[in-house]
């Protein structure tokens, strides 16, 4: 296994087109922090600006005999305090000092217990249902109470973490996320398709005979190359990463991997810290990505067609839109997993109604896939005639 493995390294090491992909590769994520920085990010103080606008045009909506009796005018003070609390956080946020502004503590409070009382006012708003205009704050104003419910959990855990909130999204902290989510549901599958993608089909058109069935087996062969390739891809992607978060910090703020980020787990929202979040995606996409590989890999022997392999590859990839047109079954189904960020956010788990759709399935479902792959594969290459390409072997006399 040993001399399998050295031989295979320095043959793909030595393919030009292998080194320029793991190089490119590199240089893309390790740069990723300053292209991140040329986008056009909203920032949180703009987002606060947009609601402190709603907040008053409600007013306006609302008829004044609305607001009389006591229910009206209950609701009407917890809608004008809604809109005093969104100015003062706008401004704590605009002097990007952190929860308060020094010397200001008794004016402005502080961005946290603002925040609460906001969500305090809006689960209020939720429970009168007697007010005449009850449907119109529904449809207008008011978050659902699930979103309501998220806010409290998220002032929390900045609370039992001291940390400040986040007023810069190009925080070193904040890009590391979006560049995690990124390479997870996108590049780390173009990366392993063109890696994998014409592999064993090089190693025919050269005649390499370790390919051939000589004198090592397929399926030895087809682990070995899948396994180096997944171990490739993932070092040059986390010397990437590291890259450019270190390279983040020389230019923007640093912001906290303790910053808490919300995980989809046991059918509710929890909040954890961001390091922990990035690890889980990480793992996730260790997991799937070694999955693909051993599919790639093993279909550039059976279909001998890059392009064809590629394409595959992609339709794997976006298999779960399928759902979108036809009813899904289960939340065991394994398409729903190519899409980490959707699993472990609860997007996928709300998009198709599924609340069983959990990260901790993966796992699983992984394991019985590589199961079905090997059997798979152990049948369509003991299919594979092993004297191919003109090679014959050694007749000992």
């Amino acid at each position: 296994m040993k001399t399998l493995i050295k031989w295979n390294s320095r043959l793909m090491l030595r393919d030009w087109k292998t080194r320029l992909l793991l190089i490119g590769f590199f240089v893309f994520l390790g740069s990723f922090s300053l292209l991140y920085r040329q986008q056009n990010v909203t920032l949180p103080e703009m987002q606060l600006r947009a609601e402190y606008s709603d907040a008053h045009q409600i007013f306006r909506m609302i008829p004044d005999s609305h607001f009389e009796g006591e229910i009206g005018q209950e609701v009407q003070q917890r809608l004008g305090r809604n809109s005093i609390l969104i100015g003062l956080n706008r401004y704590i946020m605009t002097q990007r000092e952190g929860n308060t502004v020094e010397g200001l503590e008794e004016v402005v409070s502080d961005y946290l217990n603002n925040g609460r009382e906001m969500a305090e006012n809006n689960l209020y708003l939720h429970e009168e249902t007697d007010f005449e205009s009850y449907d119109l704050l529904q449809d207008v104003y008011l978050p659902s109470i699930e979103e309501v419910e998220q806010q409290i959990a998220f002032f929390n855990a900045l609370e039992d973490n001291n940390l400040d909130i986040e007023w810069n999204p190009y925080a070193s902290s904040q890009i590391l996320q979006q560049q995690v989510e990124l390479f997870v549901t996108v590049i780390v599958f173009i990366a392993i398709a063109l890696l994998a993608g014409d592999h064993f089909t090089k190693d025919q058109v050269k005649n390499y005979s370790v390919t051939q069935g000589l004198p090592v087996p397929f399926k030895a062969q087809w682990r070995v190359r899948s396994g180096m390739l997944w171990f490739l891809t993932w070092v040059v992607a986390l010397g990437g990463l590291a890259a450019s978060y270190l390279i983040s910090l020389f230019f923007e703020t640093s912001g906290s991997l303790n910053y808490p980020t919300e995980i989809y787990m046991n059918q509710t929202i929890r909040y954890i810290p961001l390091w922990q979040y990035s690890l889980l995606l990480i793992g996730m996409g260790m997991i799937v990505s070694f999955l693909f590989l051993l599919i790639i890999t093993g279909l550039s022997w059976m279909i001998r067609n890059v392009y064809l392999t590629l394409f595959i590859t992609a339709g794997l990839v976006l298999s779960y839109t399928l759902w979108q047109v036809f009813p899904p079954l289960t939340g065991w189904q394994p398409s729903f997993y190519t899409n980490s960020v959707g699993v472990l956010t609860g997007q996928m788990a709300r998009q198709f109604q599924l609340p069983g759709i959990e990260f901790w399935r993966l796992p699983l479902i992984a394991l019985v896939i590589w199961l079905a792959l090997e059997g798979a594969f152990h049948y369509l290459f003991s299919l594979i005639p092993t004297q191919s390409l003109g090679l014959k072997r050694r007749e000992t006399k």
